[in-house]
């Protein structure tokens, strides 16, 4: 089971109701992603990173976000967020996942045959 808390997303999704093509949520369904977005709210750890800082995440374990930021002004070098996704299957010493595809050589991520890695060392 993926857990992706996404409120603007769900929200989105009214579209479908309101072309005829899903139900509509109901009330009670609505209350719920109410309670789990303040929940989300209530629980939330901020965290301000400085240069150079490394923040890791299990998006099995743990619902994220990232708030907007603005650059500092010129000459200052821009912010640069890189993602890393590790991905090492249980054949290898890979945790054991409950996902039917936990034995794959690629699990997950951007997946892009033939195409070289790119990793630029300033901000784009």
């Amino acid at each position: 089971m993926r857990r992706i808390w996404d409120p603007y997303f769900v929200r989105s999704l009214t579209r479908f109701s309101d072309a005829g093509k899903v139900p509509p949520l109901s009330s009670e369904q609505l209350d719920a992603l109410q309670v789990l977005e303040d929940t989300c709210m209530r629980l939330r750890l901020h965290m301000v990173l400085e240069v150079g800082d490394i923040q890791w995440l299990s998006n099995e374990h743990v619902l994220h976000s990232r708030t907007a930021y603005k650059d500092h002004p010129a000459p200052s070098p821009r912010r640069q967020l890189m993602r890393l996704w590790l991905s090492t299957p249980e054949s290898e010493g890979g945790w054991h996942l409950p996902f039917p595809d936990s034995n794959e050589k690629k699990r997950g991520g951007v997946q892009v045959d033939d195409t070289p890695p790119k990793y630029p060392l300033d901000g784009e």
